[in-house]
């Protein structure tokens, strides 16, 4: 059982509009963040499950709220509406106490609201309090360096501060970064389970006849274990770059 997990419920709603393969979609479970937490805070306690931990009790956790979303939130149900602002029957039924299923949880906090990531801890913590062990989880396109390199100021946000610990256990199963700097371009990657590279992209231009076209040529500047810093990765593109350039110029 899979969890597409969203960003919002308006994000559920285009999905489900512009992916309209049946395969597709019967193969998980179109959903929010906010339809995710809520299913795991609120799903009542069955025998074939574990109670929560230090005695905590359902109803004592609550989902992080954005500020902004809130206040529109708000402001729509001033006017009549639901305070959702969006089609919630686009949403799939989900059952938290369902094992054996993977939460793939979508662009959080990149681009969003920082409870993105608050809530989706939150989503796989109380998931493995009912469940007796935590659901896996994949994130995509989640910009966790943002969390786990202080981007934001532990001070100012530190609900956010406090999942540093979790987002740190993520393995990058697939990563792809631009790196442009020092006149240099080219890329951090990595596929799981092979090592991390940085990879020089250099133009060259070819000539075919009468016409001249430009190629890009690509040269891994760099293989590592361990994931390089951003300073090891553009030294090793300006060595790599250097090193093309003699090699050219001869």
């Amino acid at each position: 059982d899979i969890w597409l997990v969203l960003p919002d419920d308006k994000e559920c709603e285009l999905a489900k509009r512009e992916w309209t393969g049946q395969r597709y979609q019967s193969a998980c479970r179109f959903t929010s963040i906010r339809a995710a937490v809520t299913a795991v805070l609120e799903q009542p306690t069955s025998s074939a499950v574990s109670s929560p931990e230090d005695g905590e009790k359902k109803g004592d956790t609550k989902m992080a709220l954005a500020w902004g979303s809130t206040l529109a939130s708000t402001l729509d149900k001033l006017q009549g509406g639901d305070g959702i602002l969006a089609d919630s029957s686009t949403l799939d039924e989900l059952d938290a106490t369902t094992p054996n299923r993977l939460h793939l949880v979508c662009q959080p906090g990149n681009g969003g609201p920082v409870e993105d990531w608050i809530n989706a801890k939150q989503l796989h913590v109380e998931s493995s309090k009912w469940l007796g062990s935590p659901a896996p989880m994949c994130i995509v396109n989640g910009a966790l360096d943002k969390v786990r390199d202080g981007y934001y100021p532990g001070i100012f946000f530190p609900a956010l501060a406090a999942t540093n610990s979790f987002y740190q256990q993520f393995e990058a199963v697939f990563f792809l970064k631009p790196l442009t700097d020092k006149g240099c371009y080219g890329w951090l990657y990595r596929v799981y389970p092979e090592p991390w590279q940085v990879v020089l992209q250099t133009p060259q231009t070819v000539q075919r006849g009468t016409n001249s076209e430009v190629r890009i040529i690509d040269t891994v500047a760099l293989t590592s274990k361990q994931r390089p810093s951003y300073a090891q990765a553009v030294q090793a593109l300006v060595q790599a770059a250097a090193s093309v350039l003699s090699t050219t110029a001869k």
